[in-house]
């Protein structure tokens, strides 16, 4: 399944979270965005326990992190 995280940082820590998301496994792509979300992830988890896994213990416990949301792929 894909799924797209939104991410929030703390000021000034912008460079610091992006080289630590560069080390996550199943990222497929990281965008710098402008407005209310600094970036956003593309990742590729097996099931929604997975996903839960990577965004809870990986990236929400990143020094800097503020707030995240995922969003989940729908398949028409």
């Amino acid at each position: 399944m894909r799924a797209y995280v939104l991410l929030k940082v703390a000021t000034g820590k912008e460079r610091e979270v992006l080289d630590a998301l560069k080390g996550i496994p199943n990222l497929e792509d990281i965008y710098f965005l402008f407005g209310e979300w600094d970036y956003i992830l593309t990742v590729q988890a097996s099931d929604t326990a997975a996903l839960s896994r990577l965004v809870t213990q990986r990236i929400r416990k990143l020094p800097g992190m503020a707030q995240t949301m995922t969003l989940i792929e729908a398949l028409l």
